[in-house]
């Protein structure tokens, strides 16, 4: 295989719409809610450097998180683990910190610019999303084995991405009642985030537990309460979105109901939630497929609320 290829496989681009469309959606929300507002203007600039940040440092978290699932022994080759490069001796550890210190670099180049642009509302966003990126499997945080790992990936991606993108765009006319709003409009995203990582985590029960990694899944005990939570994650998205369009209509930004247009996936929803039921075994046909399932259902969710945003805002 092509070592540039091996490379691009590392970071595991198949993850980038848990990134893409939570930043997409604070820019293009920015231009929705502001687009009355004279002194408000769009910039494509911005936009392009907030997604080049955003999949950087999602990059970054996705090697490091390899890193130390292999360092720890968890990834195997007798478990989900054997994509991971190192243990398919496709790459040295060596190189994987190499990687990992590139796409952190443009991570933190990218930051240091926004908050040169924005200043202090974006400052504890880009410090928080730092953080979290080293403490999601390194330790001594390791919130990923400590059943924290859906929580932080509903505020790393789903909330501080959309909030921090927003800033970006519209750092000079936005209000707290704006950003109450926006915050709001996050959440569902960051609910079938949750999901995509409590799927994974789901099917991965039995390897983490022989590891005495304690995930939400794991900590949950039996497979049905998890199977629940999974449940909870994915419809939870569509009940808080309708109640956000609802709750914001007498808002000075009210949530556009053009976005209700996601709710066209509940097909994609139920498939996904079907497959989560028996996938925690390693030789069932679900075993390979509920992740990207769950994965699929964010990315068209994501897109038709990205969507639904843009006809608001030429509207």
């Amino acid at each position: 295989m092509p070592r540039l290829l091996v490379y691009w496989r590392a970071l595991r681009p198949f993850s980038f719409p848990a990134s893409v469309f939570p930043t997409l959606t604070g820019n293009i929300a920015a231009a929705a809610l502001h687009r009355h507002q004279t002194d408000f203007s769009f910039s494509l600039v911005n936009m392009l450097l907030t997604l080049i940040g955003a999949v950087a440092i999602h990059a970054t978290s996705n090697v490091l998180n390899d890193y130390y699932d292999w360092r720890s022994g968890l990834d195997r080759m007798d478990n989900s683990g054997r994509m991971n490069p190192l243990v398919r001796s496709e790459l040295s550890h060596r190189q994987m910190l190499a990687l990992a210190a590139i796409c952190g670099v443009i991570a933190v180049g990218i930051g240091a610019y926004v908050i040169a642009l924005c200043g202090e509302p974006i400052v504890w966003i880009v410090a928080i999303g730092a953080i979290s990126t080293w403490a999601y499997t390194a330790p001594p945080l390791q919130l990923k084995y400590r059943g924290l790992g859906e929580l932080q990936v509903m505020l790393s991606f789903g909330v501080l991405m959309t909030l921090g993108s927003y800033i970006v765009q519209a750092r000079h006319v936005f209000t707290h009642e704006a950003e109450l709003s926006v915050l709001v409009l996050s959440l569902p995203q960051s609910l079938l985030i949750a999901a995509i990582l409590h799927a994974n985590n789901h099917r991965d029960r039995r390897g983490d537990c022989s590891a005495r990694a304690v995930t939400l899944s794991v900590a949950l005990g039996i497979p049905q309460r998890s199977i629940v939570l999974g449940k909870l994650f994915v419809w939870g998205a569509y009940v808080v979105h309708g109640v956000a369009v609802v709750a914001t209509l007498d808002s000075v930004y009210p949530i556009p109901a053009w976005t209700l247009v996601a709710w066209g996936t509940v097909p994609l929803a139920w498939r996904a939630l079907i497959a989560l039921d028996g996938s925690d075994d390693p030789a069932s046909p679900l075993f390979e497929r509920v992740v990207l399932l769950h994965a699929r259902l964010q990315r068209i969710y994501g897109a038709l609320m990205v969507l639904g945003l843009a006809v608001a805002a030429v509207g």
